[in-house]
């Protein structure tokens, strides 16, 4: 039985290429098991986002919207996906993300030399929708601590052109 696995699998390989052989030896099962968990629900297309943040007690709201083209590549990694904080100059990027299935949670670092913004982020993924939040705390040199709430939502518009 053995055998005739490892017949088949180098069949696979042989037809797949070699690039792919190289890739894929000693790797078949667990490649197979982080692509799974890394999958998102999303369909390929385009995508527009919007991002609404508020400050707690600063009486300020902004919302942004954007669009997006993710290819089949992109919605099968969760990391490639996820919305990014933008933050007039910080640099911001998402870190330890955690995908799981039809969800992904991540933490959100932002620094710049006058303070940072950061805090946990969630996402949970559909065909055509997904909806999350983050919830944030930013740090400005000489003041106190403010929370900020991020509320993120996606839609799925059209196949990309």
């Amino acid at each position: 039985m053995n055998k005739t696995l490892s017949l088949l699998a180098a069949a696979i390989l042989f037809v797949a290429g070699p690039a792919c052989a190289q890739k894929a030896v000693g790797t078949a099962a667990p490649a197979a098991a982080d692509s799974a968990a890394t999958a998102t629900a999303m369909r390929p297309g385009l995508w527009e986002t919007t991002v609404t943040v508020e400050t707690a007690g600063a009486e300020s709201r902004r919302t942004i919207v954007s669009r997006s083209c993710y290819a089949a590549t992109d919605v099968s990694d969760a990391a490639r996906v996820l919305p990014r904080q933008r933050e007039p100059g910080m640099k911001c990027e998402n870190r330890d993300v955690k995908p799981l299935a039809g969800k992904a949670s991540w933490q959100v670092a932002c620094a710049s030399a006058d303070g940072s913004l950061a805090g946990p982020a969630e996402l949970t993924f559909a065909a055509t929708s997904y909806a999350g939040k983050a919830d944030l705390e930013r740090k400005k040199k000489g003041a106190k601590a403010e929370k900020v709430s991020t509320t993120l939502s996606g839609r799925w518009v059209e196949a990309c052109k």
